[in-house]
């Protein structure tokens, strides 16, 4: 089978491997897609190593089909469509698995939007950690956790979302499906914006999701008494809290990742909202590649960001652009 591998290159490449055994409590997962993440380009642009025992697998959110499932397995059966409930397994070909970890993916969403929603399993718990009904919400970053963010806020009964990016086209898709306000923040002072569209009061609830420690400064600082900051990006280093000044303000923080055993049940829900209409994935996906052009799908994202929201790979042999 084939797996796409970060190779001693330092470059996305595709290797043949052995088709893993399926264990009694296992299933068989033919892969059909997944999508380029964070890490996936960290690791492609040098900004982060190999370590601490990661695999060298690239690729998050795998769709597929059930090829073959355990003797004790009931929940699935061969053929199925599903959706893989983890982070860690990278793009190969087949992927063999406890079968607690696989979700049924519904016929009308296609293998390459399920890929994305792996997502809204933090963006849900994020969302539900923050209480945004009634409130004036800010997010930091309009890549797919923040679009994601921006509906699932909009249907959780926020009243005024705000959201920031570097790049005009996510603004643009951000606009069009959930917010209110998008501001350009490779020209505009994001902070002076904020400002104005809420009365000098600053929002209520703050969301961080591009990682960055500068989009944190930024959500903190615009918070206003009583606010919160949500995380959901995952920084790469130490970040240092000023606790005289959050205390003097009553802010709090909270981390949006959810715990491994909840992350079932939340991708459930997200499922769930997608399949019916009241979140919309194919915004977000601006291209797909086939496996062997993987390279050139890294290039794009890493020189020419602004096409791009989530790029996915797919076994198929045709690559699409959606329109």
């Amino acid at each position: 089978m084939q797996a796409l591998i970060l190779n001693a290159a330092g470059e996305p490449d595709v290797y043949d491997e052995v088709v893993p055994d399926c264990g009694e409590d296992e299933v068989l997962v033919q892969i059909r897609a997944c999508v380029l993440t964070r890490r996936d380009m960290d690791l492609y642009t040098g900004v982060q190593s190999q370590q601490n025992g990661l695999s060298g697998r690239l690729g998050q959110g795998l769709t597929g089909i059930v090829e073959y499932r355990g003797s004790k397995v009931t929940s699935v059966t061969p053929g199925d469509r599903v959706l893989v409930c983890r982070t860690d397994a990278g793009f190969a070909e087949y992927l063999s698995l406890p079968a607690h970890q696989v979700v049924a993916l519904p016929d009308g969403i296609s293998y390459e939007e399920g890929a994305i929603a792996l997502r809204l399993s933090s963006v849900i718990y994020g969302i539900d950690q923050a209480q945004v009904e009634d409130k004036t919400v800010f997010i930091s970053g309009a890549g797919s956790t923040g679009l994601l963010c921006a509906q699932v806020a909009r249907l959780s009964g926020a009243s005024n979302i705000i959201i920031s990016d570097l790049h005009a086209l996510r603004l643009r898709r951000a606009i069009d499906l959930a917010a209110d306000t998008g501001i350009n923040a490779s020209t505009e002072d994001v902070n002076r914006r904020i400002l104005d569209e809420t009365g000098g009061q600053g929002v209520e609830v703050s969301i961080e999701c591009t990682s960055e420690e500068a989009s944190f400064r930024q959500c903190e600082a615009c918070l206003r008494p009583h606010g919160m900051l949500v995380m959901l990006g995952a920084m790469r280093g130490l970040l240092t809290i000023d606790m005289h000044d959050w205390a003097a303000r009553s802010l709090r923080l909270t981390m949006g990742r959810e715990q491994t055993q909840d992350t079932r049940s939340l991708v459930e829900r997200g499922l769930k909202l997608v399949e019916i209409g009241a979140v919309r994935l194919r915004p977000l996906l601006t291209h797909v590649f086939p496996l062997h052009r993987a390279r050139e799908a890294f290039d794009l994202i890493h020189k020419d960001p602004n096409r791009t929201v989530k790029v996915a790979l797919t076994q198929d042999s045709d690559p699409r652009t959606p329109h």
